[in-house]
């Protein structure tokens, strides 16, 4: 991997050994997720840590219209089968797979069930692992109109299907609707922003360096106020990962060609534009963030923490670990 090139295009034919994987919202149990493209990825890339940030099934969809591939149960054994293969995955819940909360903070094998955590990387760099939807202010306050949006969505990828079929009878690339009104929709560009504000000072309300993500299906990195938000985006249709080497080093993988996503917004509030350099505050919001970790609260010592145990002993406030 070239270590100055933050975003990657995966080639097939070049297996990928890295230390931590992050994929989100693969929507199981829709007929959009797609399994198939993402059974290659998995194919190719070895890792130690591999994070499903929340939405892996699509709990409110199987409940309206029961929906299910066999090669759904080719994606999980393949998970399970890495699981074996000593890699730890990690299950984040989101909101759409909200029924896995029963299930909160157990391990079956290799595998662990969590709402968050606390992700260190190889280079020292603490990140907060979480789906995003906490976020989500309609998650909150009007869980109806959530899922009508979510229907709503599925009708625009359900029309996006047989649009994207005309273009490539007439030899054309992929084209994404939903993402092409949610970059030129101004409400939709202002909830994004404030969206990763929101989980950029959760980040900072956890003392960590940045926070890793999914949940509205955007994959972005970028500096908000010295806290690296980075977005793994979706299986639905942008195809991305968030993939860290073994120097600590986060990119983003795209899978397939997506003019409109690649396409990028121009420079916004929080949005230096390059995706690295932030907004001009980040040296002293870091200063006082390292000041501020000398004396951590214990607050959430009991948060799963991963990755501690490659850098440096286990202590007794280091909280779970695995």
């Amino acid at each position: 991997m070239n270590a100055d090139q933050p975003h990657l295009d995966l080639n097939l034919g070049e297996p990928i050994t890295c230390r931590s994987v992050w994929i989100s919202d693969i929507h199981l149990g829709t007929k959009h997720a797609r399994v198939a493209e993402l059974l290659d990825f998995l194919r190719v890339v070895d890792c130690k840590y591999l994070y499903l940030v929340g939405d892996l099934i699509d709990g409110w969809e199987l409940k309206f219209r029961w929906f299910w591939r066999d090669d759904y149960n080719v994606l999980i054994q393949k998970l399970l089968r890495k699981s074996r293969k000593q890699t730890k995955v990690i299950y984040i819940s989101g909101n759409h797979d909200e029924f896995i909360e029963q299930f909160m903070g157990m391990r079956f094998g290799n595998v662990t069930i969590a709402r968050q955590a606390i992700h260190t990387a190889a280079d020292g760099k603490k990140y907060l692992v979480i789906h995003g939807h906490q976020a989500d202010g309609l998650t909150h306050f009007n869980h109806l109109l959530e899922k009508l949006g979510s229907h709503l969505y599925n009708w625009i990828l359900d029309f996006n299907l047989y649009f994207n079929r005309l273009r490539r009878a007439l030899g054309f690339g992929y084209w994404s609707l939903a993402a092409y009104l949610k970059s030129r929709a101004k409400s939709a560009v202002k909830f994004v922003t404030e969206y990763e504000g929101t989980l950029a000072a959760m980040a900072r309300s956890h003392q960590t360096d940045g926070v890793i993500c999914g949940h509205i299906h955007r994959a972005e990195m970028k500096m908000i106020d010295g806290v690296q938000y980075l977005n793994c985006g979706d299986w639905v249709e942008s195809c991305t990962a968030l993939i860290e080497d073994f120097e600590g080093k986060i990119k983003l993988i795209h899978f397939h060609e997506n003019d409109v996503l690649r396409a990028g917004r121009g420079p916004g509030p929080h949005d230096p534009g390059d995706g690295r350099q932030g907004n001009g505050r980040g040296s002293r919001t870091s200063n006082r963030r390292r000041h501020a970790r000398r004396g951590r609260a214990t607050a959430d010592a009991g948060l799963l923490r991963i990755g501690d145990e490659d850098l440096r002993p286990a202590t007794a406030d280091a909280g779970v670990q695995i």
